[in-house]
């Protein structure tokens, strides 16, 4: 499965019949940090004894953030490592083990102040040294996830007990970012060769982990020498393992769980069963992807008109019950760096007319037919079901293969087998992450399918100390990907979080498709 100042724009994103909904629901505590107060609610004050247990799909792949390749972790990195950057509930950079930050020297360096009172659960303490010991090895472990987004790292360098220097040898300016997730999570230097590090996590967070049953669960404590006192509200924390949402729902009813995610068509099933419901927080995008290294999708034309074959807002809709938003972009419409000028209409809209046109010119006057790749989660069956019909209508005949979802990205971009496949993407640090794959030499194209202008427009938006500097180039980057079109994206998640009235969230929590548990409680 699955920077420190904002742009003036930002839009709403529509919430249909849930709109408003989540202000009268939440469970409100003081702003976790700095002083926070326990809060109360109907049922009673917040139990500081308590458990918080929360409803997943999946374990992480692995509790090393270095080689962890996968987004998703962070949902348990958060729990156990301390990042040096955190985002904060209105997703602006804020400090958590650094306490600022600066760029230098006409930008070819980056300068962070760091805490002063953290150690690991080991006993080490963090300091400039140790940040020089993580960055060093996220850029040189043979295994690592995170080499390409630390390239333009030169060398870090101490310059006093907690001052570190990071000399850049290119565009550095999306690392604050990625500094608020898996590149940015410290682990204690003393447990870098432990042999369990990948099930056994020797941070500095706000819990411990004590068991890890893979499938199963994850459980954690409270770290009672936590330099933040108030960020764990809970004693424990629990993160279940349950792939099927109408379990996960009835997890809830059934007080085994506080917080989940649902499928869009339980929204109105959770509402009236006096759960507390709203739109999660959500990064991700579901998208087509083709095999641009063979006929038919070799070919942009061909490419182009499976956009225009599609109808986005049937897909809302129909598959997802109206809680989504159609895009023609990897980042939703509030997110700081959309650009307003790449919209699903138009150009790059429904347009069936177009799209044969497209397949005649391309060569394909009759239709072609290709095998579409479906990974077998339930989500990604609804929306293959409702692209076979409209991709037939101009002429794109489906054969349909259902496939293992976690072996997805193996097949198609190891094994190169089939022509397509729907997928969903991961919440992202930055937004350069979700257009590095039209990049060359990216695992995700083995083809090298890319234009000169989008490298460019891609390395020019890595310049720059702020969102403002940066989102020009960013926008530019948006439109140039249109020149490659490997993939395009169909519409913005935003499934449905579900609660419990023993959930208490801090001031201004929003439940996210990848949730975070900075001052998350539970009552009596």
């Amino acid at each position: 499965m699955r920077g420190t100042t904002t742009s003036a724009r930002r839009t709403a994103r529509p919430r249909r019949w849930w709109l408003g909904l989540l202000s009268g629901l939440v469970l409100v505590v003081s702003a976790c940090g700095g002083g926070a107060t326990a809060g109360t609610s109907a049922q009673g004050e917040i139990d500081p004894e308590g458990t918080f247990r929360y409803v997943f799909v999946q374990n992480p792949s692995t509790f090393d953030p270095h080689r962890s390749a996968n987004p998703w972790d962070m949902v348990f990195f958060r729990l156990v490592y301390d990042q040096l950057i955190m985002l904060d509930e209105n997703d602006e950079l804020a400090p958590q083990l650094a306490t600022s930050w600066e760029f230098v020297d006409d930008e070819t360096a980056l300068v962070l102040e760091l805490r002063d009172d953290v150690t690991f659960i080991d006993g080490t303490p963090f300091d400039a040294e140790a940040v020089k010991a993580n960055l060093e090895r996220a850029k040189t472990l043979e295994t690592s996830a995170l080499k390409g987004q630390l390239a333009r790292i030169e060398s870090v360098e101490p310059t006093g007990e907690f001052t570190v220097r990071i000399n850049l040898n290119g565009p550095g300016g999306d690392l604050p970012a990625l500094f608020s997730s898996t590149a940015g999570s410290m682990i204690s230097p003393a447990a870098f060769d432990n042999a369990d590090l990948d099930q056994n996590p020797v941070g500095s967070g706000m819990a411990t982990l004590v068991e890890y049953v893979p499938g199963q669960l994850t459980r954690y404590d409270r770290n009672e020498e936590y330099w933040d006192p108030d960020a764990a509200k809970a004693a424990h924390y629990e993160i279940l393992v349950q792939t099927s949402a109408t379990t996960r729902f009835n997890m809830l009813q059934t007080g085994q769980a506080e917080l989940t995610y649902l499928d869009p068509s339980q929204a109105e099933q959770a509402e009236a069963a006096g759960l507390n419901s709203a739109p999660s927080k959500s990064m991700s995008i579901m998208s087509m992807y083709m095999n641009t290294g063979k006929a038919p999708f070799d070919d942009i034309r061909v490419r182009q008109a499976v956009q225009h074959a599609v109808d986005r807002q049937v897909i809302v809709d129909g598959v997802f019950f109206g809680l989504g938003e159609p895009v023609a972009q990897y980042m939703p419409p509030d997110h700081w760096a959309y650009n307003p000028d790449v919209t699903p209409e138009g150009e790059y809209g429904y347009d069936p007319e177009r799209a044969r046109e497209l397949l005649a010119e391309a060569g394909y006057p009759d239709g072609v037919d290709f095998e579409f790749l479906v990974p077998s989660l339930d989500d990604h069956r609804a929306v293959a079901e409702a692209l076979v019909p409209m991709l037939a209508e101009v002429g794109l005949r489906a054969t349909t293969r259902v496939i293992e979802s976690p072996t997805t990205p193996v097949t198609f971009y190891s094994r190169q087998e089939g022509n397509a496949f729907p997928g969903m993407g991961a919440p992202f640090a930055d937004p350069t992450i979700p257009y590095q794959g039209s990049l060359p030499g990216q695992f995700a194209n083995p083809w090298n399918t890319t234009t000169d202008e989008f490298q460019q427009a891609w390395t020019d938006s890595l310049s720059g100390a702020t969102r403002e500097d940066r989102v020009e180039a960013l926008h530019r980057m948006v439109e140039a990907e249109k020149g490659v079109r490997k993939s395009f994206p169909l519409h913005a998640h935003f499934p449905p979080s579900a609660w419990t009235d023993r959930a208490v969230f801090p001031e201004g929590y929003q439940p996210a498709y990848a949730p975070t548990f900075r001052g998350v409680g539970v009552t009596a």
